[in-house]
């Protein structure tokens, strides 16, 4: 039994490893990196909504489109005046920083209002979208160059206070996660719009503080950690915010705003956006969008957020991620090699539940954990093994059934299988029954006999007598020439073993004329049988050298029960058994007391029994 947990430990050890490597195999080429961005999506749905301190969204939606519609137009139309207006109330209002996500990169004829505003406002900061993408990763830290930059026109970007990109990444599943911090164009590195913002915001110029590397952006006195060599990931607050309801951002209509209809105290000494908020323009699906998706400029926001509280996210260093797996994998295995079906799967349930808990903890703290390889890992170590242990271990486990019903009963030998630790390496004292049964006669017909012949007459009495004690739950001990030693109440409890072995005794004998009509009609002699039965106690176990066990027993109780066996020719009776077996065994069985007798081996006498059994039926 020690040496089949030693087997399976090494087999899932083993499979473990190979599991683990083939993952960290898998990981390293990239495979499944949709599934893994997709599956910590869930993690920002837990977030709470809480209204964000710092920036606020004016919004060009339905609304103010519809209203302003006849006064100016078409939104393509809108005068730039109105946008002057805008950045006027804003100012007036108190705003700290006025981001506009919209592009003038057309010259207009009212551009002279509108940078006077931009210049008196001081702290207007414009986009930048870089087109034709070019090389990428031009240079560490940079995530792409651009052939061409859309921007403001000369005269209105002059005025502004920074200008950023406005780029986002999309990735295969079409979902922004991130968004590149540095672009280049030429010889110029342009930062990202959400940057520009927070260091307007916190007076810090230039707006870069050194050359990037490949794992972090250095600019408004922060080192904002990457991935992928310049990408930022973004740390989303919440869902979409609406116009008039609560959420991540309060979004005012531009129209009120043009108006001078809104609560000036909601963007005073705040950073204010403005975009386009209208339904089906400039939408983006997120982690925490649903049926409807996140407008530009509240990406822009989210980000803005992640760059001024910090709250960075990024992945576990690949080697812990490698570390994980290779752990999950050996969880996952031993837990199917030493628990077993349902309890092994509770475990690997319980520790899923671990790791989703630490991923949402590790979550609060900015770092991603791989939530695809390490529970694959887990999953396929729990599932390999469990799936070893079905095919080959149980293979052996019918092996050795088949094996042990040779010396157990079918009902014994379950209980065994069923409950290996009862059968413990060693010897046990208890109380049992012991039986043998010899052939009388057989020596001298093996002398008469052909080889073959012989072997056929022995092995047909020894399968119908060794039937009668596995039908009695009886232990077949050894055969020992044309003996048969059993004995009962051992490896599984037996109160009535005395019982039954005074049965399947009574039962060979009827074997025994079964037997003798078939003898007959082939001319065989008609040979009897000698049966003695002992109780008491005697050492049972497993008992021989290092290298060969026999689960038997031994003791003065089996010398006893031998010699009754051979008393029997002797005494002309076919089942002797012990005073101490009778008195076991109960009144349910012909017995007639016999003299006294003295056995080999031993001083005192030793009171026996006759059970009545004849060979020919009686005649009623």
């Amino acid at each position: 039994m020690r040496d089949s947990r030693l087997r399976r430990l090494a087999v899932s050890t083993a499979l473990a490893i190979l599991v683990g490597t083939l993952l960290v195999a898998a990981l390293a080429r990239g495979l499944f990196s949709t599934a893994q961005v997709q599956s910590t999506d869930f993690l920002f749905t837990r977030q709470s909504e809480a209204p964000s301190d710092a920036v606020v969204i004016v919004g060009i939606d339905q609304r103010s489109y519809r209203e302003l519609l006849p006064r100016y137009g078409p939104l393509v139309n809108w005068s730039r005046r109105l946008y002057a207006q805008g950045i006027d109330r804003l100012r007036e209002a108190g705003a700290r920083v006025i981001g506009l996500d919209l592009f003038f990169d057309a010259p207009g004829q009212e551009d002279p209002a509108l940078i006077a505003s931009i210049q008196k406002a001081g702290n207007v900061v414009f986009p930048v979208e870089g087109q034709g993408p070019n090389r990428p990763h031009p240079r560490p830290g940079v995530v792409q160059a651009f052939d061409v930059l859309v921007r403001a026109t000369p005269q209105v970007a002059q005025a502004a206070a920074a200008e950023g990109s406005v780029n986002v990444t999309t990735d295969r599943d079409t979902v922004v996660r991130s968004l590149p911090l540095l672009l280049q164009s030429g010889d110029s590195l342009v930062p990202p719009f959400s940057l520009a913002v927070v260091s307007t915001y916190v007076r810090r110029r230039p707006i870069l503080d050194q050359a990037p590397a490949a794992d972090a952006v250095y600019g408004a006195g922060r080192a904002v950690p990457v991935i992928d060599n310049g990408r930022m990931l973004i740390n989303f607050s919440g869902p979409p915010s609406l116009p008039g309801e609560k959420g991540t951002f309060q979004i005012i209509p531009f129209v009120d705003v043009i108006n001078g209809s809104f609560d000036a105290r909601a963007v005073q000494d705040k950073i204010v956006l403005i975009g386009l908020t209208v339904r089906g323009i400039d939408e983006f699906a997120t982690p925490t969008t649903t049926e409807t998706g996140m407008w530009g400029v509240e990406l822009q926001a989210n980000a803005i957020e992640t760059l001024l509280n910090d709250q960075y996210l990024t992945p576990l260093p690949r080697r812990w991620t490698v570390t994980l797996v290779y752990l999950g994998a050996i969880a996952g295995a031993l837990l199917a090699a030493t628990m077993g079906p349902l309890r092994g799967f509770i475990d690997v349930a319980g520790l899923l539940l671990v790791y989703v808990l630490a991923s949402s903890l590790a979550f609060d703290r900015g770092i991603l954990l791989n939530m695809i390889y390490p529970i694959a890992a887990l999953l396929i170590g729990f599932a390999g093994t469990q799936v070893y242990r079905i095919f080959f271990e149980q293979a052996q486990r019918e092996l050795a059934q088949e094996l042990m019903g040779r010396y157990l009963s079918p009902a014994v030998s379950r209980w065994v299988l069923e409950q290996p630790d009862q059968l413990r390496l060693g010897g046990d004292t208890r109380t049992m029954t012991v039986l043998f049964c010899d052939l009388r006669g057989f020596t001298t017909l093996s002398h008469s006999l052909e080889p073959q012949a012989l072997v056929a007459f022995i092995n047909e009495y020894m399968t119908a007598m060794t039937q009668v004690v596995f039908r009695h739950d009886g232990v077949l001990d050894k055969y020992i020439g044309d003996e048969i030693m059993a004995f009962w109440n051992a490896p599984k409890d037996q109160p009535d073993h005395a019982s039954r072995a005074c049965r399947a005794a009574l039962d060979m004998v009827g074997e025994l004329r079964r037997l003798r009509a078939s003898w007959s009609q082939r001319n065989l002699p008609l040979l009897d049988i000698g049966i003695g039965i002992n109780t008491g106690p005697m050492v049972v176990g497993n008992m021989g050298s290092r290298d060969r066990l026999a689960y038997t027993v031994i003791g003065d109780t089996v010398n006893v029960a031998s010699r009754l066996q051979s008393l029997n020719k002797e005494l002309g009776t076919r089942i002797l058994m012990t005073e101490a077996a009778r008195i076991a065994a109960g009144e349910g069985f012909p017995c007639r007391p016999l003299e006294q007798v003295k056995v080999r081996g031993r001083d005192e006498r030793v009171t026996i029994f006759e059970i009545d059994a004849p060979l020919e039926p009686s005649a009623n």
